[in-house]
């Protein structure tokens, strides 16, 4: 028991709530371990309850009729899946993918019925669901301009540089990449020799090691303001 307790803490708009609001989002959660490239939902799902993700990551992605697959977003430890709450709170099939990712991930669920009562009465949690709203959507503008505008060079080092870890290391295979991209493995091999023989990056077998982190995010164009 002390350790479903210690899970509420685990998240930062918990300290903020309620005491009995944290009770009853203690009673009404599940700890799940999801094993790497396992899908925990998929499109047309129905949603009975909210996703938080303690450590791992889970992706969100699309596939085309053609197979090929693209990226949304990642949902990282301390983040919910803005698709699955817009599901729940509207109770419409779930739109996409949602899939573990290489080194598995732990998942809170939280009952739908149980979230939505704690939605109503709670302002630390409206505040949590806004903030996950507003910077999700933000990053799917990104994104969807990134798709738009930018060429897919572009694209490719905007994603290297988002996940690579502290070392400059991202732990992705060339066929992964090009699902994240929506493209084949073909161009992300041309594209990543091309920024090898630069300098920029060195290429090993599922891994990418970024050499001159400056010199790829000057190579990137900044993002166009809305307003302008």
């Amino acid at each position: 028991m002390g350790n479903q307790r210690d899970i509420v803490d685990l998240f930062p708009f918990t300290p903020a709530m309620h005491a009995d609001a944290r009770e009853r989002l203690r009673n009404g959660i599940t700890r799940q371990r999801v094993p790497p490239g396992k899908d925990i939902l998929h499109p047309g799902d129905t949603v009975s309850g909210v996703y938080l993700v303690t450590a791992g990551a889970i992706r969100v992605y699309y596939s085309s009729p053609d197979g090929r697959e693209g990226t949304l977003y990642w949902i990282e430890p301390g983040q919910s899946c803005i698709l699955a709450l817009n599901s729940l709170f509207l109770e419409i099939p779930y739109p996409a993918w949602a899939a573990a990712e290489e080194n598995g991930a732990e998942v809170l669920s939280v009952s739908g019925t149980v979230f939505r009562e704690l939605f109503a009465e709670d302002r630390a949690v409206q505040q949590f669901l806004f903030e996950q709203l507003s910077q999700r959507v933000f990053s799917l503008l990104q994104l969807l301009e990134a798709t738009m505008r930018l060429p897919q060079e572009d694209r490719l080092i905007m994603m290297l540089l988002a996940q690579a870890d502290d070392e400059g290391i991202v732990h992705l295979s060339q066929e992964k990449i090009a699902r994240h991209l929506g493209t084949i493995r073909e161009v992300v091999s041309r594209l990543l020799r091309n920024l090898a023989s630069q300098g920029l990056v060195a290429l090993a077998p599922r891994r990418v090691t970024l050499l001159d982190r400056d010199r790829l995010d000057a190579l990137v164009p900044e993002p166009e303001n809305p307003s302008t």
